[in-house]
């Protein structure tokens, strides 16, 4: 696959997010009414999402699907969002992928949202959870570079189609 490279500087609407994610636009607009997610182009009329929200709204979409709760993947979707920030054409880079790990292990109060890079690191960080886990542990494991190779391909397929 050979990225194309105005995907990250373009905008998306509503209708074209929920196709790129797989997913239903009135879920899409149901989720933006509620302020699941704080989205860049957010702004009066007409809502045109940047590429941090496209991957904001499929972080969060992953994660309601994987059974994590609206509030959990809100905070695991920001978060993951403010420390990448604008860098995600820079995860493209990385050969080991990048993870999210949300450990909710430590109390039930506190909540651990950190970024790996590797398998080894996640391997090692969830070891780590479970021996030093004060109750059960119970964490979400986000694959980034993941989610940013199913959005080029789906953005890939979806311009092919348009232009043939």
């Amino acid at each position: 696959m050979e990225p194309t490279t105005d995907i990250f500087s373009r905008t998306f609407t509503a209708s074209e997010v929920a196709n790129l994610i797989g997913m239903n636009i009135e879920t899409l607009r149901v989720w933006r009414r509620r302020k699941q997610f704080v989205l860049e182009g957010e702004r009066e009329g007409w809502t045109r999402y940047t590429f941090g929200d496209l991957m904001v709204v499929a972080t969060y979409n992953t994660l309601v699907r994987a059974h994590c709760t609206n509030a959990m993947a809100e905070m695991i979707a920001g978060t993951i969002s403010i420390r990448v920030e604008r860098n995600w054409p820079q995860l493209l880079d990385v050969e080991e992928g990048v993870f999210c790990i949300c450990n909710m292990s430590a109390d039930d109060k506190n909540l651990s949202i950190q970024l790996y890079h590797g398998l080894d690191a996640v391997q090692n960080a969830i070891a780590d959870f479970i021996h030093t886990a004060e109750r059960q542990p119970a964490f979400h494991v986000v694959d980034c570079t993941a989610l940013i190779v199913q959005m080029l391909d789906a953005y890939d397929k979806l311009h092919k189609e348009q232009t043939t």
